[in-house]
């Protein structure tokens, strides 16, 4: 394995009123986002931060099992919710995904270049989404086929990773450099690999036939309750095993356990915001965390284009310091949220828009209609100091 490769780190360690809030928009239909997987997915980002910039292990270990699991799920759970919007055209969306995926893969390429103290992950989520969308198109109404299939690809996973590895290691025709990124991408790689996401985005595409169902707290926090409880029971159970259960290692039970945090976290934000829905300051204590959220690849790309800053500045020391953890949080953040208050929106989110263009688009109008979409899905921003309507 390349040099480079090694080197890198995914995380730490490479070796009175209801508020007037789109909390209970029917998952998959045309509208508002959802607040409880915008919830998850800025806690991702967040969780994200920490695994890589924390200069101490302890719970904060934590988001080192955490956030690849988080990110793999909400890719399953959102393919599940777009497909169960009346009308979807399954071929245009798998094409629009082999775009996206492509986008993603471009974008983490280039990020990568640019910053290796970290390993991207969105080489690897963009494989993940080419390869899962046909599959989501087949199996998003058969939970219990969908389930089956994600354990046994959870269980030849670590199979095909050791087969991969020894590939590269022998040399042959997977030596070269493309050949080589490629079969990383798909089994080998050392943090990420298609063949651990692609479980956890099954486990996330049957999630989403389930939403429905946590509109309310309290399904959704007792559904949370046992996926969390399921996870930490697999983790223990894998970690006194040979294989054992470590943060990217790609093994059984690291998979499962991953997929059943991730799952409880999402159901965990589905709780959260409907509680946050009841409470006036609820959405607007929530906001910046929302705004990661409806930002997450702008908020990502940000974190890495600040990194490669401050490395410059810092003469390429590394970054898991207090001070660059908290100054990098803070600029993300704070982008995430200006962006999404001004635009409603991001930069990278509309080129993603953008690559799924709608029957009937017009070029002179495609930035205006980008920009309109997004701000009508998340619906207009309250003015500073106005006092959210009652229900």
């Amino acid at each position: 394995m390349s040099t480079d490769q090694t080197t890198r780190r995914s995380g730490r360690h490479r070796s009175g009123g209801r508020v007037s809030v789109p909390a209970r928009i029917a998952p998959g239909a045309a509208g508002p986002r959802l607040p409880g997987l915008d919830l998850a997915r800025g806690l991702a980002v967040l969780s994200m931060l920490v695994a890589h910039l924390s200069p101490v292990g302890g719970v904060l270990d934590l988001s080192e099992y955490l956030t690849a699991p988080l990110f793999a799920v909400l890719v399953g759970a959102a393919m599940g919710l777009v497909l169960a919007r009346p009308g979807t055209d399954p071929v245009r969306f798998v094409a629009d995904n082999a775009l996206r995926g492509l986008l993603l893969v471009a974008l983490g390429v280039m990020l990568q270049a640019l910053y290796p103290q970290i390993d991207v992950v969105l080489p690897y989520l963009g494989v993940l989404v080419v390869v899962l969308a046909p599959l989501a198109v087949a199996l998003h109404r058969l939970p219990v086929l969908t389930l089956g299939l994600a354990v046994g690809a959870a269980v030849l996973g670590p199979v095909v990773t050791e087969r991969a590895r020894d590939a590269l290691v022998s040399g042959g025709p997977a030596t070269g450099t493309g050949a080589r990124h490629l079969l990383d991408w798909l089994a080998a790689g050392p943090s990420y690999r298609l063949v651990s996401f692609l479980p956890m985005a099954l486990g996330g595409l049957a999630l989403a036939l389930l939403l429905p169902r946590l509109a309310a707290w309290r399904p959704a926090a007792g559904v949370a309750a046992v996926l969390l409880a399921a996870a930490g029971v697999v983790h223990a159970l894998g970690a006194a095993s040979s294989g054992g259960a470590a943060p990217y290692s790609g093994t059984t039970a690291e998979v499962v356990a991953g997929s059943l945090l991730a799952a409880g976290v999402v159901a965990a934000s589905c709780a959260l915001a409907d509680v946050a829905a009841v409470a006036r300051w609820g959405i607007r204590a929530l906001d910046p965390v929302l705004s990661l959220g409806r930002l997450a690849l702008t908020a990502y790309t940000v974190q890495v284009l600040f990194l490669a800053v401050v490395a410059a500045v810092r003469g390429g020391a590394r970054d898991d310091t207090w001070p660059v953890l908290l100054l990098t949080t803070a600029v993300v953040v704070g982008s995430a949220w200006l962006l999404d208050r001004t635009w409603g929106t991001g930069p990278l989110e509309l080129v993603v828009r953008l690559a799924r263009l709608p029957d009937g688009w017009q070029p002179g109008a495609a930035l205006s209609d980008a920009v309109s979409a997004a701000r009508q899905r998340r619906g207009p921003p309250e003015p500073p100091g106005s006092t959210p309507p009652e229900e």
